[in-house]
């Protein structure tokens, strides 16, 4: 074909060359000259050409400057204002011969030339086409106006258009163009097709009836004649395929809804699992009927880990990097007013993050916070009999006070003044009081709240409010009123630690001055290093939110990589399975779970992240495993594959800093609980009742577990030595070390 068009290409250039090089058409083209160059301004005494010139103004008036006056219409004898266009010509339109080997959009598709349809005709090389020496007869002829393309802000417009309305940006581009367009149908638009060279096609002609065709016939009522038709090429392929169509580059990745197989996956990619050769059409049936889900929840936390991480680093800074203590010192002013080195120690952070102190005051897993501590609670009562018996130990050059013990105020540079030995000592009904002084409090001076009959303080000054009126008089006569006070109390350390120390000591500890206070006693240095909520009792912590606060949390720019990398590919898999509300349920109470063992075995370690909802999803692997067993072709060796994953997991968290124990309890519970929530196929109606069966049965056994930990946590708790060994082995006599596998308070 290709040839042969070739060669009638050919034959016709060089009658039309020998025909222009006769001398009788010297003439005439010269005449076709002069008459081109007036008809292209418009001067021609031709009155179609004329016509033609006036019609061509008139609808660049209309397209420029809006309609036309009705009697201009009527006056040029045009059939409507949407009929002016250069397409209204004399001439009809010719036949169009199309290239069968062309490729390309123009043999695709089919432009629109004001409202109208023409095909394009695509140029074989090598050779003329038929349709290019009759081009010249009408303007019909002519290249379409090539449209404008859309700007950026139109098409992301659309697009968003597009996904509110619940269609993907092809579906809209498609329906966009098939109203503007003579595109092919819609059926064949949705298929992605491509060339195919050594396909056989055979392409023949057909006269089709275009739009342009009864446009033409309205503008030429009464002309005699039949007016041309335009032919258009259609192909039939040997193999089936439908040629003509336009190329569409599939967009599947971010709109598309990617069906995700039961049973396979992205890891049972990994663990080579596939299904077996026969299937029965029952289960085929129930894994078609399968629903796939977006995965909304995987999205919506890893947008929150990334926040709230990037926030914290921002506002708190990171802390040393590495897995030591680090170690400051300094020449820092303390109580006995002279200069001492003092070293504050912390421990470093690998994860390059903030500290533990910062970590809990974001709402870490930390024992001491969520429940009354028995070791905290009786560090906390040791202190207060020891500041029970205290008194202000005044110096002699009356350089200051500070609130102390016997031991510590030296007897010949300081006045120890303590009740009732002193002579400034009060009575209480009618008695000497037997404990005090304090520095700078006074029942006596103080007027809210007043020590007066029946609201007296009491004897025990670890007992006494804190003052917030005094009586403004210049001296009292009292050494203990009218010293200068150094030493007030400061929360120093993650444990609630209080000292009566200066503030430039308390500023180098990291820790919480109390310039209203004068007594350790009268402040709640847990409700300090904890933050948050205050507690409603400030003598008994509360925050048990911290087991699903801690969820969101992450000790470093590390830590938050690592589960963003789980979760955009193990979390995100099973979620397009099972769905945003069923996957959220297991994470969040695998991670509530793990979270809760490791508060009852490692109760004094700031401890964050989603370490125990991430292996419940893990266990949600092996369930789904179990569930589709049988229409699997190799499930022991997937499951071998899985085990050698996970138990390499496990096995690094024997490592120290790494919390094995809310490793292995989010498991647990994430296994259950898949067997509860995660969709299945039953294969047959005793398998179907079995897996029914089970969803209660686990349901029982997760709420029993978790209620044994909250009772071992709040109501009866435990010290387990030996189950230190699940989260770290001492190997080496420092191995551990750092680790504080004991808890020392002291």
């Amino acid at each position: 074909a290709r040839i042969l068009a070739t060669i009638l290409g050919s034959i016709l250039s060089l009658e039309a060359y020998f025909k222009s090089r006769e001398p009788d058409n010297q003439q005439n083209v010269n005449v076709v000259g002069v008459r081109g160059t007036a008809d292209w301004f418009g001067v021609s005494k031709d009155g179609d050409a004329t016509q033609k010139w006036q019609r061509k103004s008139l609808r660049h008036c209309s397209l420029r400057y809006g309609k036309l006056k009705p009697q201009v219409i009527r006056e040029m004898d045009l059939p409507s204002q949407d009929n002016i266009s250069l397409t209204s010509t004399e001439t009809p339109p010719p036949l169009y011969i199309v290239d069968p080997l062309a490729r390309g959009r123009a043999f695709r598709m089919v432009e629109e030339v004001d409202g109208f349809s023409v095909p394009q005709t695509p140029i074989t090389p090598g050779a003329a086409s038929l349709c290019s020496f009759t081009s010249s007869r009408s303007g019909l002829n002519r290249l379409p106006r090539r449209r404008k393309r859309e700007s950026v802000a139109k098409m992301s417009f659309r697009a968003a258009a597009a996904l509110v309305k619940g269609r993907s940006i092809r579906e809209s581009t498609t329906l966009r163009r098939t109203q503007r367009r003579s595109f092919t149908p819609a059926s064949f638009m949705e298929e992605d097709m491509v060339d195919f060279p050594d396909e056989l096609d055979t392409s023949f002609f057909a006269r089709v009836r275009q739009p342009l065709e009864r446009g033409w016939r309205k503008a030429k009522e009464g002309t005699p004649g039949p007016p041309k038709v335009p032919l258009r090429q259609e192909v039939v392929s040997v193999t089936g395929q439908r040629r003509g169509q336009r190329i569409v580059v599939p967009v599947k990745k971010l709109f598309a809804r990617e069906k995700r197989p039961y049973g396979l996956g992205m890891v049972g990619k990994l663990t080579n699992r596939t299904y077996r050769k026969r299937i029965d059409s029952y289960v085929k049936r129930q894994i078609e009927d399968m629903d796939d889900h977006r995965p909304f929840f995987t999205y919506w936390i890893t947008v929150v880990h990334l926040l709230i991480t990037i926030l914290a680093v921002c506002i708190y800074g990171i802390a040393p990097v590495g897995f030591s203590q680090h170690e400051t010192v300094d020449s820092v002013l303390r109580n006995k007013g002279v200069y001492e080195n003092v070293k504050f120690v912390q421990q470093e952070n690998f994860w390059i993050g903030p500290g533990s102190v910062t970590l809990i005051h974001l709402g870490a897993k930390f024992s001491p916070c969520m429940r009354q501590d028995k070791q905290v609670h009786d560090l906390i009562r040791e202190k207060r009999a020891i500041e029970r018996n205290s008194a202000c130990c005044v110096r002699n050059d009356r350089s200051g006070c500070v609130q102390t013990s016997e031991e510590e105020c030296s007897s010949t540079l300081a006045v120890w003044v303590k009740w009732p030995r002193h002579s400034s000592t009060p009575q209480l009904n009618g008695k000497d009081r037997q404990y005090g002084s304090v520095c700078h409090q006074d029942p006596r001076i103080c007027l809210e709240p007043a020590s007066v009959s029946p609201h007296e303080w009491p004897d025990d000054i670890s007992k006494w409010p804190i003052c917030t009126r005094y009586n403004t008089g210049n001296h009292t006569n009292l050494p203990h009123i009218d010293c200068t006070i150094t030493g007030r109390p400061c929360c120093i350390g993650t444990k609630g630690r209080c000292e009566i120390t200066s503030r430039e000591y308390c500023d180098f500890m990291k820790g919480y001055f109390h310039e209203e206070a004068t007594l350790c006693s009268q402040v709640h240095c847990m409700d300090d290093v904890c933050g948050l909520l205050p507690f409603l009792n400030p003598e008994i912590p509360d925050q048990f939110y911290r087991l699903w606060l801690s969820l969101f949390l992450h000790a470093g720019i590390l830590h938050c990589l690592v589960s963003v990398a789980f979760q955009m590919t193990i979390l995100r898999d099973l979620e397009k399975l099972a769905g945003w509300l069923r996957i959220s349920i297991i994470y969040i109470l695998s991670g509530i779970t793990g979270n809760l063992a490791s508060a009852i075995f490692l109760p004094y370690r700031a401890e964050v992240g989603p370490a125990g909802s991430q292996f419940g999803i893990l266990a949600c692997l092996f369930v789904e495993l179990f569930q589709s067993w049988q229409i699997l072709a190799q499930p022991w060796r997937a499951f071998t594959k899985l085990l050698c994953v996970v138990l390499f997991l496990f096995a690094f968290g024997l490592l120290p800093w790494i919390d094995n124990f809310a490793h292995i309890s989010g498991f647990i519970s994430g296994f259950f609980l898949s067997f509860a929530f995660l969709p299945y196929i039953s294969f047959g109606r005793m398998d179907l009742y079995r897996k029914r069966c089970q969803i209660i049965v686990f349901m029982l056994v997760f709420v029993g577990l978790f209620s044994g930990l909250v009772v071992l946590f709040y109501v009866y708790p435990i010290k387990c030595e030996w189950c230190e060994l699940l989260t770290c082995i001492p190997f080496t006599d420092k191995f551990c070390e750092k680790y504080d596998l004991n808890a020392h308070l002291h």
